[in-house]
């Protein structure tokens, strides 16, 4: 083909792409030109393609408010937004029109210096260990002398987060001015940039203890870098290639990994914190005490149970259906109707349990005598093991029923622990006698037929003598 010719049709396909705006598909359809001499022809040309606007471009102002409250929101989570204000556009058009907000600045930390006692620094920190399972860790920190304190519990909740504070207060004869957490539910409820909700109940706390609540701003775990590091160290250190029996037993080793932390010289002071702990100028202790509990609102069931955290605490059975609250403690619960404590549990963390006082249901047994004793055999029995096992060892079903019955109404002046001790005694000395379990917890038998001896005429009993007068005495004397 000829110079001209090509001259000719490349203009008439710059002609058909500037001009009347068509695709370089349709072109080459039209003109019926191959790939190749297509862009032969317009090889060394710069072709202005046409850029269609984005429809996220109406959203801009959206965008730039939602960035300037929230910097690191993901393309996902914007798309999801976007989503309610009918844009019908994909994820990947949003990633690339957001880039330029999601591009990630250097980042420049400024060394905090803090005086002696103003502030500590608080956190949970969590782990799952071979024979304890799921574990939280709470950790305080004083950040002036770097002295770290800490407790293992077995849950994260209110009123462990209130007791690892208390445990910290005891050890330390003291707290500091400022409390400086990230946003955890004990003690922020919800943080924007214009208003900060705190736990109404952790602000008692804080106001009966006198110290005042710093949140961190969200994501920035470097304001609280000093229980952040402990927390670090605990991971590494202390938890790495170690096993323990109970919560006693990890407990008490945190202890000495603790005291051996503390007394290391610290490369940013130059001195140990238990050196630095000294100098802090802690507040004191308020004489009055504060009882570390969560409040729970809830139903007693028809059973005369009431449910939390899986498991089932009975309360009266004249309470049925009648709503009640919950008082958890980290090692109790306590039930109250209409202001007043109706029942006292110790607290279990296993699952599905049920934990029953058999005089709790002293009403509904006296309905039926038969099924009153039947009743009493299967609550004292199903108490303890030993109490199953002083029970079995009765000689009929007569004897165990009276002896689960004697059980029973010990339980109204003895405690249970006190009780279920005193059984396991006698079961380890092979006794099965309820007359020894009475000896044994104080009861002494009264009158005759206790085994008293007394002689065949009483009358011997009627012992008299003859009063010697005073005269006889020695005046002197």
């Amino acid at each position: 083909m000829s110079p001209e010719s090509d001259a000719a049709l490349k203009e008439r396909i710059l002609y058909l792409l500037e001009i009347e705006k068509l695709s370089r598909n349709e072109v080459m359809r039209q003109l019926k030109v191959g790939t190749r001499r297509l862009k032969r022809l317009l090889s060394g040309l710069s072709l202005a393609r046409r850029k269609k606007p984005s429809s996220l471009e109406a959203f801009r102002p959206l965008l730039d408010q939602w960035y300037g409250l929230y910097p690191r929101l993901q393309a996902t989570q914007i798309h999801r937004r976007l989503e309610e204000y009918g844009y019908k556009g994909g994820r990947s058009s949003v990633e690339r029109f957001t880039r330029g907000w999601r591009i990630k600045k250097p980042l420049v930390y400024h060394q905090l210096d803090f005086i002696p006692g103003q502030e500590a620094q608080i956190d949970w920190f969590f782990t799952r260990l071979e024979n304890l399972g799921y574990s939280a860790l709470f950790l305080y920190v004083l950040s002036h002398s770097r002295y770290g304190f800490g407790k293992f519990y077995p849950r994260c909740s209110f009123e462990f987060f209130l007791a690892g504070h208390q445990e910290t207060f005891r050890h330390l004869n003291g707290l500091a001015r400022t409390h400086r957490y990230d946003n955890l539910k004990s003690v922020v409820l919800k943080h924007t940039p214009l208003k900060i909700d705190y736990n109404p109940q952790f602000l008692e706390f804080a106001r009966h203890y006198g110290f005042k609540i710093h949140a961190c701003n969200p994501y920035k775990g470097n304001e609280k870098g000093r229980v952040e590091r402990l927390g670090r160290d605990v991971r590494e250190s202390f938890l790495y290639a170690r096993t323990f029996k109970d919560y006693d037993d990890i407990n008490a080793q945190f202890i000495v990994w603790l005291d051996c932390r503390n007394a290391r010289i610290h490369r940013s002071t130059g001195k140990t914190p238990v050196e630095l702990l000294g100098t802090e100028k802690l507040l004191a202790l308020p004489a009055a005490r504060f009882d570390p509990s969560r409040i729970i609102q809830a139903v007693i069931s028809k059973t005369a149970l009431v449910e939390f955290e899986t498991n089932r605490y009975s309360v009266p059975s004249n309470l049925s259906l009648k709503p009640c609250q919950i008082l958890a403690y980290p090692e109790r619960i306590e039930i109250l109707v209409w202001g007043k404590t109706v029942a006292r549990h110790k607290r279990s963390f296993d699952k599905l349990k049920t934990l029953s006082n058999p005089l709790h249901h002293e009403g509904l047994l006296n309905r039926s005598p038969l099924f009153k004793f039947k009743r009493i055999l299967e609550l004292i029995g199903s108490m303890d093991s030993g109490l199953n096992e002083f029970l079995s060892a009765q000689e009929d079903d007569a004897q165990r029923l009276q002896a689960a019955y004697e059980i029973f109404k010990l339980l109204k002046t003895h405690s249970r622990l006190v009780i279920i001790s005193a059984v396991r005694e006698l079961v380890s000395m092979k006794t099965y006698k309820t007359k020894s379990l009475l000896s044994l917890l104080g009861f002494t038998p009264k009158g005759p037929e206790a085994g008293e001896l007394y002689p065949t005429d009483r009358s011997l009993l009627d012992i008299r003598y003859q009063e010697r007068s005073l005269e006889e005495y020695d005046p002197d004397r």
